[in-house]
């Protein structure tokens, strides 16, 4: 009968670290970036409705949000079949990452549901529930997705969004008015600083990374 080979800590640590480097190297790739489509997407829609809204407002321009399911949905899944299609070894670390996005999406389409409802019951006002969303539960996978992959952007990211988010439903209960002409820069703000800042600089350490080692 064989024995099973025991890992030691130094090697434990090693094949975590070799999964990490793994996952941060697809993540960096363009075209599994997954969470930089649906970010690049919220943040072009929020410019839309801030443009409009600037220039001659009407409330139908809050239609345009909901341009994020249903462009980001199939492009997401399109994206997610290439990169199967592709292989490659997917670590735990990728496992992890995605539980943690599937929350979030999840989070979102029962939050949208309930919204549903609630205007039909007559409460329209419901809807702002989905901005605190924003900054506060999508903050969080980021910040999630920091701890995950070990990297402060990340983290850093994710909490100013949840800061920020807090900072909105303290001046909702407090009732005060909140303005389309700094909400939606500070959405587009954390959406920047959650995701796309922390793929430049992963995409700048691999590339340092691969430099050294050429």
């Amino acid at each position: 009968k064989m024995e099973e080979k025991k890992i030691t800590p130094e090697e434990g640590m090693q094949v975590i670290t070799q999964m990490i480097e793994a996952s941060r190297q697809r993540m960096s790739m363009p075209n599994l970036r997954i969470s930089i489509m649906w970010a690049t997407l919220a943040i072009v829609t929020a410019a839309i409705v801030l443009t409009v809204s600037l220039v001659n407002y009407t409330p139908w321009i809050n239609l345009v949000w909901f341009a994020i399911p249903v462009i980001g949905i199939p492009v997401n899944i399109v994206v997610a079949r290439r990169s199967e299609d592709r292989g490659g070894v997917r670590t735990a670390i990728d496992n992890i990452s995605d539980g943690i996005w599937k929350i979030v999406g999840y989070i979102a389409i029962g939050l949208t549901i309930i919204c549903f409802i609630m205007q039909l019951c007559g409460y329209p006002q419901a809807w702002m529930a989905m901005l605190f969303y924003a900054f506060i539960i999508v903050g969080f996978g980021a910040a999630m997705q920091g701890v995950v992959l070990k990297e402060v952007s990340y983290i850093v990211g994710g909490v100013i969004s949840m800061l920020s988010g807090f900072v909105i439903v303290a001046l909702t209960l407090c009732k005060v008015q909140l303005l389309l002409v700094w909400v939606l820069p500070l959405y587009i703000f954390c959406f920047l600083v959650m995701f796309i800042v922390p793929a430049a600089i992963i995409r700048n350490k691999l590339n340092s990374r691969q430099k050294c080692k050429n």
